[in-house]
């Protein structure tokens, strides 16, 4: 998976095309050279960063449900209970999902009460963590 740059990443390039330039501060030459340093570095990928995955646990109505959480995406995947081995692009699909496989009266009122991941903590990343970013489930 390939994103785009973030914001400090392309405004260090771009200083550093404005910082070794030997033309004039407000001279076009140096303003097209900057435009021309931001449309190469928007056109290159940038690979995720070699960051581990983060443990997380969700409680909702007695269950206990663990995950990993990807910082550089934001992406958490299921590690335990009936959703295992399931990867979400954010926190709170992945929460709307295990509300919905959780067993509970359909009148329940605490359905539309979104549960909230908070950090494991014991445990280490999960065991099968490959550190690039694994496909997503919307």
């Amino acid at each position: 998976m390939y994103v785009s740059p973030t914001p400090a990443i392309l405004a260090s390039s771009l200083y550093r095309v404005f910082a070794n330039s030997r033309q004039a501060p407000d001279s076009l030459a140096l303003w097209r050279d900057i435009a021309a340093e931001a449309m190469r570095e928007l056109s290159m990928p940038v690979q995720p960063a070699l960051v581990p995955w983060v443990p997380v646990v969700l409680r909702y109505r007695l269950y206990r449900t663990e995950g990993d959480f990807f910082p550089f995406t934001g992406s958490v995947r299921i590690l335990s209970g009936p959703l295992v081995g399931n990867t979400y692009a954010n926190a709170d699909s992945a929460a709307r999902a295990v509300v919905e496989v959780t067993p509970a009266p359909v009148s329940d009122v605490m359905r539309n009460v979104l549960p909230l991941w908070r950090f494991r903590t014991t445990g280490s990343p999960g065991a099968f963590t490959p550190r690039a970013v694994p496909p997503l489930i919307s």
